[in-house]
């Protein structure tokens, strides 16, 4: 039996070995953020983070299904991609365990003959005009139950017993996008809160413990999701090789920590978005 959560934190210890942080996304506007060509949904958690460290312009994925059906084919000598999706398995009347699958998908640049007509319009990427601050700030304004932001001092932490954010003051950054991913840094780490999401091992975090390590790693999925979002690079953490080296002895060492910390990170994500609100009154 293949062992899934083994083969994803294979592939991401790979992009680590190859001194990158595949969590970490430049911006990348709505038009351009991976998604199913036929359904037009994006791909996220895990999934979000695979297809953004692939070597292909076009965001469009679908399966070799979708493919025929729309008339198309794929070129010759191209391998797919396995994204990952959970499935409940149902072991009795009153049991469900959830199983996570991998499925095949190809880029639309592995394939050939789909009419034009299926294919969205995507703008260049060179005229699209983005105000990253402005997007940015409303996702901060739309944290309405998110911790008080205290700005001053010198460092960024979220402190769990008082339920508050500090930030160093807006000047002392050196850009605009380095301020909004930090900030963004510690808003995820906020949704861990007993009164949010509650996250276990929240209310006492050790500095260097396993519970600290996947909640910075959270933290920092966290980021790179918001961050995608409103259209701004995440520069949260600097690609330094000393913290490289030790995400890697993390993922040789706990098989399901990237898979689980995505999940966690999309979910905190969702909830400072109010996905679920959105939703709600869509339906």
């Amino acid at each position: 039996m293949r062992d899934i959560y083994q083969e994803i934190t294979n592939r991401i210890i790979a992009e680590l070995e190859n001194g990158n942080i595949p969590w970490h996304c430049s911006w990348r506007p709505a038009e351009w953020r991976c998604r199913n060509l036929v359904s037009g949904r994006a791909y996220r958690g895990i999934n979000a983070i695979l297809l953004s460290n692939l070597p292909y312009e076009s965001p469009f994925y679908l399966t070799l299904r979708q493919l025929r059906k729309l008339g198309g084919e794929l070129r010759t000598n191209v391998s797919a991609t396995e994204v990952v999706f959970w499935m409940l398995f149902e072991k009795d009347e009153n049991t469900r365990i959830p199983l996570l699958r991998f499925y095949q998908i190809y880029n639309l640049e592995q394939t050939r003959g789909i009419p034009e007509k299926y294919i969205p319009y995507l703008p260049p990427k060179y005229k699209l005009e983005f105000n990253p601050i402005e997007t940015a700030e409303e996702i901060i304004a739309g944290y309405i139950d998110g911790p008080e932001v205290i700005h001053g001092g010198d460092d960024a932490c979220y402190s769990p017993l008082p339920d508050w954010i500090r930030m160093p003051n807006r000047s002392a950054f050196k850009s605009e996008e380095e301020y909004y991913s930090t900030l963004f840094h510690e808003q995820t780490h906020s949704t861990g809160h007993s009164s949010r999401l509650n996250r276990p091992g929240m209310d006492r975090v050790e500095f260097g413990s396993d519970t600290y390590s996947k909640e910075e790693l959270i933290a920092e999925m966290g980021a790179a999701f918001l961050c995608a979002y409103s259209g701004i690079e995440n520069t949260t953490i600097k690609n330094s090789s000393a913290y490289i080296r030790s995400w890697l002895e993390r993922l040789r060492s706990d098989k399901k920590l990237v898979v689980q910390a995505a999940q966690k990170a999309q979910k905190a994500a969702d909830y400072i978005l109010k996905v679920g609100q959105i939703q709600e009154k869509a339906a």
